[in-house]
């Protein structure tokens, strides 16, 4: 009676804390997924009141330009009326203007709706330029309100991401909103309510879908359209508007908001009643079982907890699927769970007691095993003299599968190998003190068994075998044999899947670059008298990481296992996963220089093939390095290598390009290795010097400054080449130091001519990314005491591949402190109209490439002359690099150019040679200057 008055306490308590748990969230992820999981089960049919008019890819490509003209949007308003459909609700962004035409188009379409029209409206989060972040409210212009209706499309994603209600509306500009699904009154339920459940029981495909453009081209069945009610929105995924939620996963948002409108409708309705039905239900027979006041087994208990679970879930889905009633089965499950598994700990402490008090009696077996039990392992057997298994603990039972015991049966029950191994043993009379022992592994591929007609399963054991003589007492002696053994496959698979770890990646089941470098050594024999050949291709994947962004690691996953199936097609062989997205394959032949391309386009083409991965199309980029033993070597680590270097050449082309590996990569990588150390001593031992080169006035041809070059005179090397070693300070971030000491070298020299000059020194963007510009500036500036409107900072495009934001707030606190900056080489870099608008540059840099062939090259001269006309409205001054001849000159100046560089008005200069030119900077340009 006290042990059943203690399971109910026990039942009451465990249903408390499930249903405190439960209260504070802690079963939340559990229950989503149990309803997600009835969703899967359930595919209701819809209403067939709503129409999704679709912007899909078709629709995009025919009207060839996104976002669309309004006058497209009209055209797909006009074309639902002549269809005579219900209400139109558009999930398009209509709040900023476009062109005049276009929105009266669409207002007037909007005015021939007559009314029964909803416009899009939502909330969104906007960075502001100061990094902070602010609500934006979007509305749709007042000329659109005023024939349709605002609607709110926003969703609220649960924490996990997946959209599971719709509120009913929200507050924007001022005005309270509705909802989308909750506005298209005509279908709604008829009682307020604060959100909407969705319905992921209704089956989405059967939501009838057209495309825009074929409702723009008249194409659609009329009866496909009227009297429905219209959603129209993107599905095409390139356009973003996708949203995550349970059983469908990744939806447009568009059809969500056509489920949320079916789920208002009578018969689609939900009702979250909480977890109470299930935990009753639980509750309840759970306290019948109690009551039984009978003893529990395991396996009773073990059924009642898969019966409970099995009762909890149909009640779920029959009130989901039958009457939209939402039931949380997780607190029932914690129920069933914690009580059952108390209610064993119980059973299981009154076994133990049992068992304790039958243990006790169990004296003369106590005698023999406190002399063998400091050999044995996890299983262990004593055999008598007479060859009978005297005992036989749990764990040899259990791995010998001996269902019936082995306690009292003739050893020849055991596995042949232990039952000849121990008889032999006994059969050799013991000496005195002394045991005989035979220790060994055995696998038994077969498997093994002790009970005969029972299937053994295969294992590994571990086994040991130890004879010794027994002190019976009153001069009896008596020869024991303990074989103690353990299993362990378990630990041996674990062996083996750490080798397979080590030498296959688990993704793809390709080889790792440590198994590659062995199939390497052991194809190509290096050490041998007659070594192999073979080429070695080494592929890398481009714009992968956009597929995992866009369609989810999962996709990417697969995309890459099937990148290792194409290459295994190839005819290629240790197909290799050497990391991310990158691949290396052999080839086991050398090939003729004409059979390279041949071999590489063909691999190229197949791996940027489209991949079709369920419902999605993935398309990817790919770049090949090559090399092989004849230019290599037969070395695995030199062909990894070459085949590196080969393919960040490819990489370095355009397109889907490959490149095999020559010997003059690396004389060009020791190259750059060599010009890396020597110009670390060329910083610290000042052997770089500054050169400048003028810069003229083209309308009064005067001098008005120069531009700062730094210059690298090598005491063995001689001259070094700019471009030989820029690159490379900037690749190891020493031009933040070269940098430096230019800017402050440049001032001082400029600072020593009293009657002005203008210098302009150039700045990196690695120095921008990683350096402090702005307090190389201040610093360089205090320490010369040149004035700020003197100097000019030339920058290059590439400063805002990263960090834009950053970049130009930098450039905003220069211009501040009253210093000019110059884009320089325009044109030649990156999208350098979309960032013109928003530069704080004084200067642009019309690079030499467009002045070399001037006046012959006329495509030339039109940028040119666009890149004026676009300076002069933007109130920009125009340096025009690379003049050469008088002609060049008087050309860019008549084309509005104002500053002319060039080998015409003088070569790069020395120290001593600028501070005079300086000097003289107002003087009218000398024909004898250069």
């Amino acid at each position: 009676m006290a042990l059943t008055l203690k399971k109910i306490l026990t039942l009451v308590a465990v249903t408390a804390f499930a249903l405190l748990v439960e209260m504070v969230g802690g079963l939340v992820p559990f229950d989503r997924y149990f309803n997600e999981y009835h969703y899967s089960m359930i595919n209701e049919p819809v209403s067939e009141k709503f129409v999704i008019v679709a912007i899909d890819p078709a629709s995009l490509e025919e009207v060839g330009q996104w976002p669309w003209p309004r006058r497209v949007h009209a055209q797909i308003i006009d074309g639902l009326i002549e269809y005579q459909v219900d209400e139109i609700a558009l999930d398009i962004d209509l709040s900023q203007p476009s062109n005049a035409l276009d929105d009266l188009r669409l207002t007037e379409a909007l005015g021939r709706a007559g009314g029964f029209t909803y416009l899009a409206s939502f909330n969104q989060l906007v960075r502001q330029r100061d990094g902070t972040v602010a609500i934006a409210n979007s509305l749709p212009l007042a000329q659109f309100r005023a024939y349709g209706e605002p609607v709110i499309v926003n969703v609220r994603p649960d924490d996990d991401g997946k959209i599971r209600e719709l509120d009913n509306g929200a507050r924007i500009a001022g005005e309270n909103i509705k909802s989308l699904p909750f506005a298209v009154s005509q279908y709604q339920a008829p009682e307020a309510q604060p959100s909407v459940l969705v319905n992921y029981g209704l089956d989405l495909a059967r939501i009838d879908v057209i495309s825009a453009i074929d409702v723009i081209e008249r194409r659609v069945e009329p009866e496909r359209l009227a009297n429905k009610t219209v959603l129209v929105g993107a599905t095409a995924v390139e356009l973003g508007d996708i949203v995550l939620v349970p059983k469908y996963g990744h939806i447009p948002g568009v059809a969500l908001l056509a489920l949320a409108a079916e789920s208002r409708l009578e018969g689609n309705r939900l009702t979250s009643v909480g977890s109470w039905p299930g935990v009753l239900l639980v509750f309840v027979m759970l306290l019948a079982l109690v009551l039984r006041g009978k003893p529990f087994s395991i396996w009773s208990l073990v059924a009642t907890y898969v019966v409970a679970f099995v009762l909890v879930e149909l009640l779920a889905f029959y009130a989901l699927s039958q009457f939209g009633y939402l039931i949380n089965s997780a607190a029932a499950h914690t129920v069933a769970f914690g009580v059952i598994v108390l209610f064993f700990f119980y059973e299981l402490t009154v076994r133990r007691a049992a068992i304790e008090q039958i243990s006790i009696e169990n004296v003369r077996m106590q005698a023999i095993l406190d002399r063998v039990v400091e050999d044995n392992f996890d299983g262990v057997i004593i055999i008598d003299g007479q060859e009978r298994i005297v005992s036989a603990s749990r764990p040899a039972e259990e791995i010998l599968q001996a269902r019936a015991g082995l306690a009292g049966k003739k050893a020849q029950v055991l596995p042949g190998l232990f039952f000849k191994e121990a008889v032999r043993l006994l059969r050799h009379k013991v000496m005195a003190g002394i045991p005989s022992k035979v220790s060994s592994l055995h696998h038994f591929e077969q498997g093994i068994y002790a009970d005969k007609g029972y299937p053994g399963r295969p294992v590994a054991l571990e086994y040991s075998i130890t004879v010794s003589r027994i002190d019976l007492g009153h001069g009896v002696n008596e020869q024991v044999a303990c074989l103690t053994f353990r299993d362990v496959t378990e630990r041996l698979n674990h062996e083996q899947r750490l080798s397979y770890l080590a030498n296959y990646d688990t993704l793809t089941g390709a080889f790792s670059r440590q198994k590659l470098v062995v199939e390497l050594e052991n194809y190509c024999r290096p050490r041998s008298a007659t070594p192999r050949d073979m080429t070695l291709l080494l592929l890398d994947l481009d714009r992968f990481k956009n597929i995992n962004d866009s369609l989810g690691i999962s996709i990417g996953d697969e995309l890459l296992r099937q990148v290792v199936k194409r290459l295994g097609k190839l005819g290629l062989y240790s197909v290799t996963r050497l990391g991310g997205d990158r691949f290396a394959a052999v080839y086991p032949h050398l090939m003729e220089e004409h059979e390279v391309p041949i071999l590489a386009n063909k691999v190229l083409s197949a791996i940027v093939s489209p991949y079709t991965i369920g419902a999605h199309r993935a398309l990817i980029g790919a770049s090949l390095g090559m090399t092989d033993t004849n230019n290599s070597g037969y070395f695995a680590e030199d062909l990894l290598t070459h085949a590196d270097m080969a393919h960040s050449e490819a990489k370095s082309m355009p397109g889907n390009s490959f490149f095999p590996y020559r010997s003059e990569l690396s004389a060009r990588v020791k190259d750059r290795q060599s010009i890396e150390v020597a110009l670390l001593d060329a910083v610290q031992n000042g052997q770089l010097f500054l050169q400048y080169q003028p810069q003229v006035d083209l309308a009064t041809n005067r001098i008005i400054g120069a531009e700062s070059l730094v210059r690298w005179q090598h005491p063995e090397l001689g001259f070094v080449r700019p471009d030989r070693f820029i690159s490379v300070a900037e690749d190891s971030g020493m031009i933040i130091e070269i940098g430096r000491w230019v800017l402050l070298q440049s001032c001082m020299d400029a600072a020593k001519s009293t009657r002005g000059g203008r210098i302009a020194v150039n700045v990196s963007a690695v120095q921008f990314e990683y350096g402090d510009v702005l307090g190389d500036i201040e610093y360089a500036l205090k320490e010369s005491q040149l004035d700020p409107s003197r100097l000019d900072i030339e920058i290059t495009e590439s400063v805002f591949v990263s960090k834009q934001d950053r970049t130009i707030g930098i450039l905003d606190s220069i211009i501040e402190r009253g210093v000019g900056i110059a884009l320089d080489d325009f044109g030649t870099g990156y999208s350098s109209l979309s960032y013109l608008s928003k530069l704080p540059v004084n200067k642009i840099k019309i690079d030499q490439a467009f002045v070399r062939n001037l006046p012959q090259d006329q495509h030339s001269m039109a940028i040119i002359d666009a890149v004026v006309s676009l300076s002069k409205h933007m109130n920009k001054k125009v340096v025009a690099e690379g003049i050469e001849t008088q002609e060049q000159a008087d050309i860019l100046r008549r084309a509005g150019c104002h500053i002319g560089q060039g080998y015409l008005f003088g070569k790069p200069l020395g120290r001593e040679e600028f501070c005079n030119l300086l000097e003289s900077y107002n003087a009218p340009l000398q024909k004898n200057a250069v």
